[in-house]
């Protein structure tokens, strides 16, 4: 019982149930020594009673599309290993892109088998994301709108994008094309989608140069194209245009130029290594644990709204 492990560890009944339910202002002596204390005793609190208690689980979802992507796999780790430092769990859940992965995602908070879930991508409509704040607390992150309901951890990619295209511009680059995935392109107000402020610091830098946007040369399915350069979705769809490019004789980046997203290990290490738009992915991560923590430990009812510089990383193209 937790009078046993109170007993063996010389410590109050009261420090012991901080220490198991994670509660702040106990040093780590006193952690190290309970936790002696139940490995001795063999002592594991039921996760039901602490449920029943009110205590919660010590589980954070985290949920992503899928975590085979190299972006969501730094971004997990990332997570994972700061939550582990505050002595709580993640559970990793994968979506695959359905809303209805996403939803059976948030039920974790309902049912009272994650305190907290941190979206990394998200599915549904944010009045459906929304409610589920009742039964837990919610951190978006490398995901935005103008909710204020929920903490948002992301990067500038409004700034990103601009960066990139005047790089592009700069070298003289006249007709450039760009690919995304298969989410419509609505021009918002900057500031409130990612998919959207990425496209408008494209077509707006272009502006600002006395050019405009072709229709023709805007992808959400890549097939062929006769550009001078594109600006790919991601550095794993740019790394198989390199690929695919060289295998049929085209010269990169003399005949086309091919810029990324993400600044994934794969992007030094093709044939041709990729100039690409750096996301600060290990960053973004750990904010998003730390608010989590922050509002899970502290109990805080105040959210925040991170924003952090992408780099332009140059290369060989």
């Amino acid at each position: 019982t937790i009078s046993d492990v109170a007993k063996l560890s010389g410590l109050s009944v009261s420090t012991v149930s901080r220490v198991i339910n994670n509660k702040p202002h106990v040093s780590e002596a006193k952690r190290q020594r309970v936790q002696e204390a139940m490995d001795a005793l063999g002592y594991s609190p039921l996760q039901a009673a602490r449920q029943m208690r009110g205590s919660g689980s010590g589980n954070v979802a985290v949920v992503v599309p899928t975590i085979t992507n190299n972006f969501f796999a730094q971004l997990v780790d990332s997570i994972e290993r700061t939550c582990s430092k505050y002595a709580y769990r993640t559970l990793i859940i994968q979506t695959y892109g359905e809303r209805a992965g996403e939803e059976e995602a948030l039920n974790l908070l309902r049912m009272q088998h994650a305190d907290g879930a941190i979206l990394c991508a998200i599915e549904n409509q944010w009045e459906l994301i929304r409610k589920f704040t009742q039964y837990g607390r919610l951190v978006a992150c490398n995901e935005y709108n103008e909710d204020h309901e929920i903490s948002m951890i992301c990067g500038r990619q409004y700034e990103g994008f601009q960066k990139a295209t005047e790089y592009l511009l700069g070298k003289g680059h006249q007709r450039i094309a760009y690919c995304t995935g298969a989410k419509a392109l609505v021009l918002q107000p900057k500031g409130l989608n990612i998919d959207s402020d990425r496209y408008r610091g494209f077509i707006e830098t272009l502006s600002k140069a006395g050019k405009s946007a072709d229709p023709d040369q805007m992808f959400t399915r890549i097939h062929t194209m006769e550009p001078d350069a594109v600006i790919a979705g991601s550095d794993e769809v740019a790394a198989g245009m390199v690929i695919e490019g060289l295998a049929n004789g085209i010269r990169i980046p003399e005949d086309i130029a091919i810029l990324g997203v993400d600044d994934q290990p794969l992007a030094s290490c093709i044939q041709i290594p990729l100039t690409t738009i750096r996301q600060p992915i290990a960053q973004e991560g750990e904010y998003a644990a730390k608010e989590m923590i922050r509002q899970l430990r502290d109990g805080a009812e105040d959210t925040i709204r991170k924003e952090l510089d992408l780099e332009l990383v140059i290369r060989q193209q």
